[in-house]
């Protein structure tokens, strides 16, 4: 049964990559709070944003989208 042991290692392998891109989730959260907490010690993000300040915005999505980025290329 060959197309039993290629489902096999197809789930598996998909199971692998969930598990890394949560991992990858997981350490990108960290850093966007270490970037927030030693980075920008007088601005705090999520107050800024909370008050409707579009530039905080921004710059919160600009790191999302740059750790984004890094984390495609490693992979």
């Amino acid at each position: 049964m060959p197309e039993l042991a290629f489902i096999k290692s197809t789930l598996v392998s998909q199971a692998i990559h969930l598990f890394f891109a949560f991992v990858a989730l997981v350490l990108g959260a960290v850093a966007i709070k270490v970037i927030d907490r030693f980075l920008l010690k007088k601005i705090d993000l999520e107050e800024e944003i909370a008050r409707g300040n579009l530039a905080a915005a921004v710059l919160a999505g600009a790191l999302w989208i740059a750790l984004a980025m890094i984390l495609s290329r490693a992979g």
